[in-house]
């Protein structure tokens, strides 16, 4: 089955998703596919970008078939390059955010006025598909300690303001501390774990659903793996437990 179908879809709207892979593990495209599947159901797209240069955001969607250029110009999602306004890499595209500066003290209310102004009224019409990529850049724009912070702050205020949201958090586990990924999994609604190995008969992985926000829920492992199939059965997996 694809990998969306591992999430209860009644269960997603409010809720935060972690995933959680590892330096050499395809999972990283389960936050994009994510996206996607809020996109194609009625979400607006809301791209926080702390990893890569937005022409490389741009060309890692496309591996599970989002065309971030042609969504921007329809008005159905929005990037805040936090990226490119630290490093001076920008581009001009619509609905594409920068910062005069990335300091964790100024950061949420920058992006706050962002919501308030530009986005508001995207945001009266539609939910909103918050996607941090990744957690483990933010922690190196502006530190373990202060990404937490706001991480916190932002869950805080957007539980009261965007009811029916979904946060998804990305996040390379082999770049950040085992406290950090610790947290992020303890304020987590749905948390995925991946786990990759590499041996002589090619790469093999595992995807591990640890956390998820109702009551039958018990946590189950699959196996994983990126195939060439389009859209949302892009990425496959197969329960091998329980």
């Amino acid at each position: 089955m694809n990998v969306i179908e591992i999430f209860h879809k009644e269960h997603l709207p409010g809720s935060t998703v972690s995933v959680i892979y590892d330096a050499y593990s395809s999972a990283w495209q389960i936050a994009l596919l994510l996206l996607r599947y809020g996109l194609e159901n009625g979400y607006f797209g809301i791209v926080s970008n702390y990893s890569v240069p937005l022409s490389a955001f741009i060309r890692k969607a496309e591996t599970v078939g989002l065309d971030i250029r042609n969504t921007l110009e329809k008005g159905e999602m929005a990037i805040i390059d936090l990226f490119g306004s630290r490093y001076l890499s920008k581009e001009e595209l619509p609905n594409v955010f920068y910062l005069d500066k990335v300091e964790p003290e100024t950061l949420n209310p920058k992006i706050e006025r962002i919501y308030d102004g530009p986005l508001k009224e995207y945001l009266s019409e539609k939910p909103a598909l918050r996607l941090i990529y990744t957690l483990d850049g933010a922690s190196l724009l502006l530190g373990e300690d202060n990404t937490l912070k706001l991480l916190n702050q932002t869950l805080a205020s957007k539980s009261i303001q965007l009811l029916d949201s979904t946060l998804v958090l990305a996040i390379n586990r082999d770049v950040v501390s085992q406290r950090f990924v610790a947290w992020v999994a303890s304020i987590s609604d749905y948390v995925i774990l991946t786990k990759s190995q590499l041996d002589e008969d090619g790469p093999k992985e595992f995807l591990y659903l640890i956390t998820a926000p109702y009551e039958e829920f018990e946590p189950t492992a699959y196996s994983f793996k990126v195939t060439k199939n389009r859209g949302m059965d892009k990425l496959k997996v197969r329960k091998i437990s329980p």
